[in-house]
């Protein structure tokens, strides 16, 4: 019997140190980052809680352990941090400078007028928006290029370079494919828009608070996310976004607007 009691106890203990560290708010003296994400990972401890002196090791180890990022495709992003603020560890106020993370036309952060500013607090008002923008329970596909367009249009007549295009439309592939409801599609199965939803009160509650919400049914994929899955979601919102835009097919941001009209003069 007490053999039986001491396995248990073990079995007990095994569970709850795999459970998800304690959060604890940032102090005065913490820094934090223009990334929800990177920001949740030091409240939870998976980053140093002073967001201070972080090796591209350490970004890696944090995303894959608690979300189940690929941690090779996080380093290569955080190798890129590094080499373009020419340190060899990184604090996380350094990537609001732009021309490494922080960029125009952010779903959670206002536009930065001061390149020098460490100031990463969330726009109320635009987790507001990215959330109202859904007319269902979820935050999906549609509701993201409907954000997207809203937050470009606040920038105008400023427009994101091809580097910031990249890192914005990954964001938003961040927040479906972490907070989703159910398991990761494989991007391999080029799944439908459709299989995309993360429950909105889950994903207010991240974004606001900077927080896993277990409580909301959070959990970790089970799957390693690799950047593959990035693809359909990066591919569907920006195909959602030109469609609510009246640009028509992506294939036509590839084709030159006099052959579009001479296609269409040929169809008369």
């Amino acid at each position: 019997m007490a053999s039986k009691i001491a396995i248990a106890s073990l079995i007990t203990l095994s569970a709850a140190s795999e459970g998800l560290r304690p959060w604890e708010a940032p102090g005065p003296n913490d820094l934090r980052s223009p990334c929800p994400m990177l920001n949740t990972l030091a409240n939870h401890g998976y980053l140093p809680h002073d967001g201070r002196d972080i090796s591209a090791q350490q970004f890696a180890d944090a995303a894959f352990e608690v979300v189940n990022i690929d941690p090779m495709a996080i380093k290569q992003v955080a190798n890129y941090f590094l080499r373009a603020s020419n340190q060899t560890s990184i604090n996380l106020t350094d990537l609001n400078r732009p021309g490494i993370l922080q960029h125009i036309a952010s779903l959670t952060r206002d536009d930065v007028t001061n390149p020098d500013s460490v100031d990463v607090t969330a726009s109320q008002d635009r987790i507001h928006h990215l959330i109202q923008d859904s007319e269902t329970d979820c935050i999906t596909i549609a509701s993201l290029a409907k954000t997207r367009l809203h937050v470009e249009d606040l920038s105008s007549p400023k427009e994101l370079t091809l580097k910031e295009q990249t890192f914005a439309y990954a964001e938003a592939g961040l927040l479906l494919l972490t907070m989703i409801e159910g398991d990761v599609p494989s991007g391999w199965s080029f799944p439908p828009a459709t299989a995309y939803c993360a429950p909105k009160k889950r994903v207010e509650t991240w974004l606001t608070e900077e927080r896993f919400p277990e409580e909301l049914g959070w959990k970790k994929s089970e799957r390693t996310i690799g950047l593959m899955d990035f693809i359909p979601v990066i591919k569907g919102i920006y195909e959602e976004k030109r469609s609510q835009a009246g640009k028509g097919p992506l294939w036509k941001a590839f084709v030159p607007s006099f052959l579009q009209q001479a296609g269409t003069d040929s169809e008369l």
